[in-house]
């Protein structure tokens, strides 16, 4: 082996071994901390409210699908001008439901939600089509920054359940939230009791006329913020949905317009 050939080995040798330390220096200590996210993402009030969270001792890969590639990768579209300082994140299902977190979510299966102890099933929901959906665990839990994070948002539900029925009915039902309440109730200054009105066979919206307000239909225009000039598949919903939801981990309020639910309007009289 002559002196030259013998040069160039142990340059590419060092050259991959210097590449090697740079990316295990990256990945175990930059990757580690959650402190350096901030350099490159604009995050800071989502940082913050991370940090001041039940999560806030754990690590953002702990949870975020991403790696030192993808950061090589942002680079790469940085420098052709393609870069999102503010990208779509992403948690597998699998990283919520790791051991030493969430694992017995699924097992535990219901719990009462809200105020008004609406019963939920984590199972239901998560081991079976909904709507025709496969939902993940941010399709509920999509307050992870904007509010408390992983808190439970009530307007995802409300889109589900009423987005495409008729006023004063739900997809599954009302008593599949709410059961009647036991004791009497007080409208405008008369008792009324929900179980003498059940067993006499009269319907939640003979008295709950309207109990949403508006129709959760995703404006077109809400397409061009993120593909420009492009919504040929605005009346595909399947496509849409597959790709957005179940691919894309998107928040439904991301595209769709709130529904509000609660009493909005009621009988004049009450029928018992």
């Amino acid at each position: 082996m002559t002196g030259l050939r013998r040069a160039v080995l142990v340059g590419a040798l060092a050259f991959v071994l210097l590449v090697l330390g740079v990316y295990a220096y990256f990945k175990v200590h930059v990757f580690a901390s959650p402190e350096n996210c901030k350099v490159c993402h604009f995050i800071v009030p989502f940082y913050e409210r991370w940090a001041a969270s039940a999560h806030g001792e754990v690590p953002c890969l702990e949870c975020h699908d991403y790696r030192p590639l993808n950061a090589v990768s942002g680079q790469l579209r940085f420098l052709v001008g393609t870069y999102n300082p503010r990208p779509f994140t992403r948690v597998p299902d699998d990283k919520c439901l790791q051991q030493g977190c969430h694992e017995q979510r699924l097992l535990e299966a219901r719990e009462v939600f809200t105020r008004w102890r609406v019963q939920f099933d984590h199972r239901g929901h998560f081991q079976e089509l909904r709507r025709g959906l496969r939902l993940h665990c941010r399709s509920c839990h999509s307050d992870i920054a904007q509010g408390e994070h992983v808190k439970v948002s009530k307007d995802p539900c409300f889109l589900c359940h009423f987005k495409g029925m008729p006023d004063g009915q739900a997809y599954t039902g009302c008593p599949s939230c709410h059961t009647a309440p036991r004791d009497d109730i007080m409208f405008r200054g008369r008792p009324f009791s929900h179980r003498k009105a059940l067993r006499a066979g009269l319907k939640c919206q003979r008295c709950h006329l309207q109990v949403t307000e508006g129709s959760g239909v995703v404006p077109r225009h809400m397409c061009y913020f993120c593909h420009v000039q492009r919504a040929e598949m605005y009346d595909d919903v399947v496509f849409v949905h597959q790709r957005h939801v179940e691919q894309g981990q998107l928040d439904c309020l991301r595209c769709h317009p709130r529904i509000r639910h609660g009493h909005i309007k009621m009988a004049e009289r009450l029928p018992l």
